[in-house]
């Protein structure tokens, strides 16, 4: 038992390992020149730089908690003979841990965007003679001098350079990171779905039991005199609705789980990528 631990976190960790250095892979290529678009130099080579580092940090991030893996799995062996739903969660919280570097990624990468993006918008107004007033909620013009016009235009221009690179690389850690939340999400969905659905009655109705589901036939038995007609009903098993009942039993389990802090509309997450907002899921 103590040897398969070993063997298990030692697999783990050669994953977390394997994602670590694709992140390598994905930031050199980012760095030269993808897909023909022709980016800042100094700005890609302090973040190659800057995510290199982290990346480095959590390699050994890995190699610290390597030591205990073992443990905490084997604890959790023990831990997961109350059922499926208990392995699930452990599951989750081991993809929170050992894929953490992605969301700092992505929160990185999301910080950048929009700090860069209400600057470019604030500066833009300045140079159309406009300010926002925060209090009546509209845009007022606004005087300027030329010393603060002039600076003003540099630092727009110099914004607009670097937008397209900060673009690129929040695009690319948004889709990273939104793979990886799908993926929770999933798992957050199964558990919600294994704790709410009737397994027991799913089975009896796959194999056709005939306490849950049946063909009720009706039999005449003797006629009256008064043109009366008794008659006898029985059930016996059939297959008609099985598919049918599936269907509307996991569609209830779905409905009655507990998704709805963490469901959000399409609308939602456009208007959240596009003004660099964090997507923030909590299971």
């Amino acid at each position: 038992m103590w040897i398969s631990n070993i063997v298990v976190s030692e697999q783990l960790i050669e994953q977390a390992v394997l994602l670590a250095s694709f992140l390598d892979t994905t930031i050199t290529w980012l760095g030269e020149v993808p897909a023909g678009l022709k980016l800042n130099s100094q700005l890609v080579h302090f973040l190659e730089l800057f995510f290199r580092y982290h990346i480095h940090l959590f390699k050994g991030y890995l190699v610290m908690i390597s030591s205990y893996m073992p443990v905490i799995i084997y604890s959790i062996s023990l831990t997961c003979i109350p059922g499926l739903t208990c392995l699930l969660s452990y599951l989750l919280s081991f993809s929170v841990i050992l894929l953490l570097h992605i969301h700092c990624f992505y929160a990185y990468a999301c910080n950048m965007y929009s700090a860069q993006l209400k600057a470019l918008v604030s500066l833009g107004r300045l140079v159309a003679g406009v300010k926002y007033n925060p209090l009546r909620g509209r845009v007022d013009s606004a005087r300027t001098s030329g010393d603060q016009l002039i600076l003003g235009t540099l630092i727009f221009s110099t914004l607009l350079f670097l937008f397209p690179t900060t673009i690129l690389y929040y695009c690319v850690f948004s889709a990273v990171n939104m793979a990886l939340v799908g993926t929770q999400m999933c798992i957050v969905t199964g558990i919600s779905i294994i704790r709410t659905c009737p397994i027991g009655d799913v089975i009896k109705v796959l194999c056709k039991d005939s306490s849950v589901i049946c063909d009720v036939m009706i039999e005449p038995l003797a006629r009256q005199t008064d043109n009366s007609t008794e008659t006898a009903a029985h059930a016996s098993p059939g297959n008609v609705f099985v598919v049918s009942a599936v269907y509307k039993t996991l569609g209830a389990c779905l409905r009655q789980t507990d998704l709805g802090n963490y469901k959000l509309s399409f609308k939602e997450i456009r208007t959240k990528c596009m003004k660099g907002q964090i997507i923030k899921i909590s299971f």
